[in-house]
């Protein structure tokens, strides 16, 4: 028992810090995105060339693209993400962002280009805390499911009745009650008094 409890926290540790590492990841790809389109403006521009990645199991474009800025001068820049869905023939037209800072740097004009990256970690943080919560609530019933010790009973020992020692006299309305072995031993031995209702 002691080894499946402390696997089960052991799990939960390990999907807290995958969640807070996508927390983390998602919350300052969403900065630098803010940042980027507080300071961005859009323009058409027209592709000029296209990088081509080939990995393992996947093929991603990154496309240049020449577009005049707000000024009316020709800018050019690479997009600041590869992907798979770039594939644009040469010459042809897209929309996107720029940054008025820094006009090399631009992003297509498309939500996951912009927000999704950064909002997708965030939201993907929320499973793994899910998860460790789940597990941290199932080992917890695990615990409290598990049968405790019975107490041992005792066996109370009932005085006899005719041990019991009736004082009347002193006590007007009042019965006192003690073993007569008190009694005999204590002789300066006041008795514990209960009212009669």
């Amino acid at each position: 028992m002691a080894k499946s409890k402390s696997g089960a926290r052991v799990i939960k540790i390990v999907f807290t810090v995958m969640g807070l590492i996508f927390l983390a990841a998602g919350g300052v790809m969403t900065f630098f995105t803010y940042d980027f389109m507080d300071n961005a403006l859009p323009a058409t521009g027209r592709v000029t060339s296209v990088e081509v990645n080939v990995g393992d199991d996947s093929v991603t474009y990154k496309p240049t693209i020449r577009y005049l800025d707000w000024e009316g001068l020709k800018q050019s820049g690479e997009t600041f993400i590869a992907s798979s869905s770039y594939n644009f023939e040469i010459g042809s037209t897209v929309d996107i962002y720029y940054d008025l800072r820094d006009p090399t740097s631009l992003r297509m004009d498309t939500w996951l280009a912009t927000w999704g990256f950064g909002l997708i970690l965030l939201s993907g943080a929320v499973i793994p805390f899910i998860v460790a919560s789940f597990i941290g609530r199932l080992s917890g019933r695990k615990a409290k499911a598990k049968p405790k010790r019975k107490p041992r009973r005792v066996r109370a020992v009932a005085q006899v009745e005719d041990d019991i020692v009736n004082i009347p006299g002193r006590t007007k309305g009042l019965v006192s009650r003690e073993s007569r072995s008190d009694h005999e031993r204590e002789t300066n031995y006041t008795p514990t008094v209960w009212r009669n209702r």
